[in-house]
């Protein structure tokens, strides 16, 4: 309830045993007034739908724990899920995939956890292609004015992420609610959100409309619909798939699919003071005191790590430019008190939160509708126990740390906070790669083309070629990266793909890697032998995977020697036999992230991609790879 003020729990607590107790009776709606509306429709999302590209099937709905179907018999009814179903009867060939982001704080901490790519939890929300938001049940009791701005700021902010994203808004049936519509009221909440949707042209699907009025209408009971006035019942849950079927269906019917996707131009805010710079900014981004220890586990998702102390007095200094400013953090048994000072103002208290006895993840503000100017938070731990910070909720902008910095002195930047990557090295390693390291030492250039998935663009990402160029300065790299998300050479071996990806970009120099080459060494000398089929000079590196998921092979079954049988081991036969290079980067990769004493999330931008100081790890080691001094 860290949410919601004494003031808002006692409102949600007396429209709770109002409607509990059956005092709204009386029928004053028309129940043939409509639920929903269509307006601009989804037909981005339509186009997406169809083509069903790899990382478009995406649907991510943002809400309330609504989201997890709490007390249904079957979770999998929840009313998400029936959506999902539903645009799945229309587009059936679409691998849809439904991405579930239950949340406490509805739009106050929704217009956090939207914006493009979260250094803490890793996560960009809105990619995919259509943004599902719930936030009547969290903005329960909250201030309008500040509502307003948070919501218009969370469409703005999804659209600036991706200007072909569509969006859609549910209002969930509240005690809020229903007491508005049982007094022949449209309530206030929905009046003005419907104004926001109205001027985006976003469709909106109004189930405290329609609940509200079956059950004025007898059609079932306010109990039959829920016990606690939010969760639907079974029969409240298939109550809500009708509404939830007319409404999709109307969607898709109103406006035909188009041939391509067409960006939204965002029109002028509706509410002149709308900030939509939501964000959370990662603890690393802020200056702390020597007695924090960072990149430590989190005892629970979705944090992938943390900053920690037991030591009162340590502080955390952020300066920005903004509205809003609160924290994310991780609350326990063990929790710490903690103080914040902002511009210099006196200290308040924000009490741990030790009431369930489990780690809980907390976000809560601090100070909302500030003057937008430039501010400065100081964060105190005091007293005993444990700190665990996440990041800092900002609606505003922070200093760009690496302003005014080249490219490879952003990159050395990075690298200097990290523990120096090492990597044991065959001399013979270049027996494959004489005219590389040729062109390198001696030529003016080389065009080097990278295959492979979006691990392969993390190795693009870590510009290695900036540090060959230091190294080498005699040789302009020209780097092409040349990619298919979640594609290896399984894929890449088929219909004469080779020669878009590879053949066609006429590279001097082919780097081959990523982690979704389906531990099948086989299809990787396919590509190779199809590329030397029309390039049969051209010298070819293979790379063996980094980073993915806990889960993959690499990673749980690591050994620095690659065991008999694996793909490591597969693939530097392939590579002897068909005369290219190997390096077997997973051997000191994981040895490094094993001995630097942070967790492995410290080096990840979400559940399977490396962040800037993963990337540096792979940037590094290549570095190793080609320094012939080595």
């Amino acid at each position: 309830m860290m949410f919601l003020p004494l003031i808002r729990l006692f409102t949600f607590l007396t429209f709770l045993t109002l409607f509990l107790t059956g005092f709204f009776t009386s029928s004053r709606l028309n129940a043939e007034e409509t639920f929903f509306r269509v307006r601009n429709g989804i037909p981005n999302s339509q186009y997406f739908l169809k083509q069903n590209q790899t990382g478009n099937q995406y649907l991510f709905f943002i809400g309330s724990d609504l989201l997890n179907g709490d007390g249904l018999s079957n979770p999998n009814e929840r009313w998400s899920s029936q959506l999902t179903r539903c645009l799945n009867e229309f587009f059936p060939d679409s691998r849809i995939i439904e991405t579930r982001h239950p949340q406490p704080g509805g739009s106050w901490f929704a217009q956090y956890r939207t914006s493009g790519g979260q250094a803490v939890f890793g996560e960009v929300i809105c990619s995919g292609h259509l943004a599902i938001l719930e936030l009547a049940v969290g903005d329960q009791g909250i201030d309008q004015i500040h509502a307003q701005r948070q919501i218009e700021g969370l469409i703005r902010q999804i659209n600036q992420y991706r200007a072909t994203h569509s969006v859609i808004v549910i209002y969930s049936l509240t005690p809020e609610l229903f007491a508005a519509y049982q007094a022949g009221k449209e309530p206030e909440y929905v009046v003005w959100s419907e104004r926001i949707m109205e001027h985006y042209g976003i469709p909106s699907l109004n189930l405290a409309k329609f609940i509200s009025q079956k059950i004025m209408t007898g059609k079932i009971s306010a109990e039959e619909f829920s016990k606690d006035g939010i969760h639907p019942t079974d029969a409240g849950q298939k109550l809500c798939g009708e509404a939830i079927r007319e409404f999709t269906t109307a969607l898709i019917e109103e406006f035909p699919t188009p041939e391509n996707p067409v960006r939204i131009k965002l029109p002028e805010p509706l509410f002149p003071e709308t900030n939509a710079n939501g964000r959370i900014v990662a603890y690393e981004l802020t200056q702390f005191s020597d007695g924090w220890r960072s990149g430590i586990e989190s005892p629970i998702k979705p944090f992938r790590h943390l900053l920690v102390t037991e030591k009162a007095a340590e502080t955390l200094t952020l300066q920005f430019t903004g509205t809003d400013v609160g924290l994310i953090d991780v609350s326990g048994p063990d929790s710490m008190d903690l103080e914040y000072s902002l511009d210099g103002g006196v200290w308040k208290k924000v009490p741990a939160d030790r009431t369930n006895g489990n780690f809980t993840l907390r976000a809560i503000p601090f100070e909302e509708m500030l003057e937008n100017r430039e501010h400065t938070l100081i964060l105190r731990t005091i007293g005993n126990g444990t700190a665990r910070i996440g990041g800092i909720l900002i609606n505003g902008t922070i200093p760009d740390i690496y302003a005014g910095k080249t490219p490879l002195e952003k990159i050395d930047a990075i690298y200097a906070r990290m523990k120096p990557v090492t990597c044991e090295l065959t001399p013979d390693r270049f027996k494959y790669l004489p005219k590389t390291m040729e062109r390198l030492r001696n030529g003016n250039s080389l065009r080097m083309v990278l295959l492979g998935d979006s691990i392969v663009g993390n190795t693009s990402s870590s510009q290695f070629e900036l540090l060959l160029e230091r190294k080498y300065p005699k040789c302009d790299i020209e780097k092409i990266a040349s990619l298919r998300s979640s594609t290896g050479c399984g894929w890449y071996q088929h219909e004469n793909r080779v020669q878009s990806y590879v053949i066609d970009k006429k590279p001097d120099f082919l780097i081959i890697g990523g982690i979704s080459n389906g531990q099948d060494p086989e299809s990787v000398r396919s590509v190779i032998r199809q590329v030397r089929a029309q390039l049969p000079k051209l010298e070819i590196l293979f790379i063996t995977p980094v980073f993915g998921a806990m889960r993959d092979d690499h990673i749980a079954h690591w050994s620095f020697i690659p065991a008999e049988g694996s793909f490591r081991a597969g693939m530097k036969k392939v590579c002897e036999e068909e005369k290219c290079a190997y390096f077997d980067m997973t051997a000191p990769w994981w040895k490094y992230i094993s001995e630097s004493g942070k967790t492995y999330g410290w080096f990840m931008g979400d559940a399977v991609h490396a962040n800037a100081r993963g990337c540096q790890i792979i940037g590094r080691l290549l570095e190793l790879y080609f320094d012939s001094d080595k």
